[in-house]
């Protein structure tokens, strides 16, 4: 019996169950800085470690045991994702000064540093977590490797097998006659110098080894070691610099990450401005494809609370910025981060952490998922410095502050109000010191009034039912009669009321992931789905493999179609929604260069074709060897074509009125201007690395639960025969 019902557990550890699944925008991410969070495991700490947590540079001793043992404060503040830092082997050697300590400076990406711990403690970390309701989004870092130029020079392993260093692969790497770049694992492009075009893409990132993604050994190595995670059980990623990365690379990179299940992946888009420049359209063209921290408006929040600033301009600002994503809810808010400096750090005004609160709540309201970067929770600050490393301090654990207080007051309501979730972003009031916005999806209601001036009486039109609101953060009151609604607002107060209703018809408020391709799942987020029914994605009925009230798990159809966004659509009970959207790929996509002859081209070029991968409009890079290029996924043995389009971000594009025409049966594309033939379409002759292409590795955890089911099969069976 006890073999039997082992037997039986093992099993359902097999299958995907629905309450595995996580709505995102209904959770809170919490973001630490694993060895800065809490040590463990003593015996790891070495070499390079500082017991006395003095030099900023150094291990301090935090790893995966620490943070296993933390799991019960972490999930005291009510946060349901836990974002670690990178988690891979780093280099065995100081470099610049400093160890590796962050996890940005990977030299293998199919093991765990061993100053964090092993697979084992991750894997324990992952079980241990789900048991108290939250999972773990892991940091990688596919754009670089480690240092180029100090330190192990870029010395890369696959599983603890030397595959090549910096100078090493410099001897193997030829130009690639599209781009114009030395390359073979590597590029070979010196450091980035110009923050645009072909170097912010092929260029070093501060020295670090950049590399050559398209290289296919570097594809399915980085691509490896990322389903290593995935397989272990993270039920995300953090991608780090995807602003130096090709947008057509990440999308079959992404893809195959989403083959087995939904997953939160969300990119760090560095963009420092919410104005309208080329690099800002560049940030929304990556957030078509995954979310992106909202690295843009986070200064104008700082100063705005930390400093000076009106919230009436902030309102405009947040209005206009969120309002250009097709999934705003599905960003990333934040506030502090190991890459700024803190607010408590930054804002030095006798009232800071009555500002820091209000700065903190309105995060946690804005459109988007919140991020609490650890330790804000607990007013951490370093006193030796301000910026890297200093915002970087060993964690002080405490959980009974008034901040602490704040997040697991707003984590809890965004589990039960939709508005919180997946509500739109409407404001109501502004001025210098007072701001009133609301968010609404369906029957749920949000009202945040917040004042950071002197005391003032606020009186507003709002459409709620007459009667007396109670706020989530204080108990504050604001009576509505006759459609008009009236707070008091002390100095420095911020107050979220809010309305649940029951929600009778069809909402979609969320799709995870909201890129896919025939046979993978996504899982829809919403209300009043009731308990059964019907989902279309693009007119065509997709397999539903479960359903609730608020979420519904389906298996994405194959559709025919050259549009890049599908419709959505629940219905129930004689209802239908109103259709969300779905960026839709045909399937079997490999990243591929494509290219077109630059004669009698001038300018900036776009392309746009016949399937779904190219319905949207891509931008070209011009190579100094008389090619215009870009890397897309496309489809494996697709003919298409495309048309040349001439314009700038922001504008309109102008047709050139000339058509393209390729053929997928190579990692390079070069486009001819009559249909492609099939039997003889070749690509330019390509630099193909001299290191052995091996296979990727594969975790072995789902093979071992497999051979132990078999194992146990057995057992009862020979039980039965005896």
């Amino acid at each position: 019996m006890r073999r039997a019902l082992a037997a039986v557990v093992i099993l359902l550890l097999l299958i995907p169950l629905v309450g595995a699944y996580q709505v995102p925008e209904r959770g809170v991410v919490y973001q630490i800085m694993v060895d800065r969070f809490y040590d463990g495991n003593q015996s790891n700490n070495g070499p390079f470690y500082d017991p006395e947590h003095r030099n900023y540079r150094l291990y301090w001793g935090g790893d995966i045991e620490g943070l296993t043992e933390k799991l019960d404060y972490i999930a005291s503040l009510g946060v349901s994702m836990i974002w670690v830092s990178p988690l891979n082997d780093n280099i065995n050697r100081m470099a610049h000064g400093s160890a590796p300590y962050h996890g940005y400076w990977t030299r293998d990406y199919k093991r765990i540093e061993e100053h964090f711990g092993t697979w084992k403690d991750f894997l324990k970390l992952v079980e241990e977590a789900r048991k108290r309701g939250m999972c773990v989004i892991v940091d990688y870092v596919p754009n670089h490797s480690n240092p180029s130029t100090d330190g192990e020079f870029g010395a890369l392993y696959d599983n603890g097998t030397f595959v090549t260093d910096y100078f090493e692969d410099t001897k193997n790497a030829t130009v690639n006659p599209i781009t114009g770049i030395r390359e073979d694992i590597y590029h070979h492009n010196g450091n980035i110098f110009t923050w645009s075009g072909i170097p912010l893409k092929y260029a070093n990132l501060y020295g670090l080894a950049d590399f050559n993604q398209l290289n296919p050994w570097v594809d399915s190595y980085l691509t490896g070691g990322a389903m290593l995670f995935a397989n272990s059980g993270a039920c995300g990623f953090r991608i780090d610099a995807v602003k130096h990365m090709e947008l057509g690379w990440l999308e079959t990179f992404y893809l195959r990450l989403y083959s087995e299940r939904p997953l939160l992946i969300y990119g760090e888009y560095y963009s420092l401005s919410p104005e309208r420049s080329d690099d800002l359209y560049e940030l929304y063209r990556y957030s078509n494809v995954s979310p992106v921290l909202n690295i843009p408006i986070r200064e104008n929040i700082v100063r705005t609370f930390g400093f000076v600033g009106s919230l009436e301009t902030l309102s405009r600002t947040l209005e206009d910025y969120y309002s250009l994503f097709v999934y705003p809810n599905k960003q990333l808010n934040f506030l502090d981060s190991h890459d700024l400096v803190r607010f408590l750090n930054a804002a030095k005004r006798d009232d800071a952490v009555e500002r820091f609160h209000m700065a903190l709540a309105l995060t946690m309201t804005l459109p988007g998922i919140p991020v609490i970067y650890y330790g804000d929770e607990s007013y951490l600050v370093s006193k030796d410095g301000k910026g890297d490393p200093y915002n970087r301090p060993m964690m002080v654990f405490n959980n009974t502050t008034e901040a602490a207080r704040i997040i697991r007051a707003l984590a809890k309501l965004r589990k039960t109000n939709d508005a919180l979730a997946f509500g739109d972003f409407r404001t109501v009031y502004a001025n210098y010191s007072v701001w009133a916005f609301e968010r609404t999806f369906g029957s749920h209601k949000l009202l945040v009034v917040m004042n950071k001036g002197s005391p003032a009486e606020l009186s507003i039109n709002i459409d709620w039912p007459d009667g007396t609101y109670i706020d989530a953060l204080y108990r504050a009151e604001m009576a509505v009669e006759n459609g008009r609604a009236t707070v008091i607002l002390p100095r420095n107060s911020f107050y979220v009321f809010h309305i649940e209703g029951e929600q009778k018809e069809p909402l979609i408020g969320s799709v995870t992931p909201y890129i896919a391709q025939p046979g993978q799942r996504i899982l829809i987020g919403g209300a009043g789905f009731g308990s059964g029914g019907r989902v279309t994605i693009g007119g065509v009925s997709a397999r539903v493999l479960s359903w609730s009230s608020g979420e519904i798990l389906v298996e994405v159809p194959e559709v025919k179609t050259q549009k890049a966004w599908l419709d959505v659509v629940v219905e129930t009970g004689g209802k239908a929604s109103k259709p969300a959207k779905l960026r839709y790929y045909s399937g079997n996509d490999v990243p591929v260069l494509v290219a077109i002859n630059a004669t009698n081209l001038t300018g900036g070029i776009w392309i746009r074709g016949n399937l779904s991968e190219l319905a949207e409009p891509r931008p070209l890079l011009r190579s100094s060897t008389g090619y215009y290029f870009t890397v897309a996924p496309l489809p494996k043995g697709a003919t298409f074509s495309v048309e040349l389009y001439t314009g700038s971000p922001w504008g309109e594009l102008e047709p050139l009125n000339v058509t393209l025409y390729g053929f997928v049966n190579s990692t390079v594309v070069v486009l001819r201007d009559g249909p492609p033939i099939v039997e003889t379409e070749t690509a330019p002759t390509m630099p193909t690395t001299t290191i052995i292409h091996r296979p990727v590795g594969k975790n072995p955890l789902p093979y071992l639960l497999v051979a132990i089911l078999l194992l146990g099969a057995a057992l009862i069976i020979w039980k039965k025969r005896d």
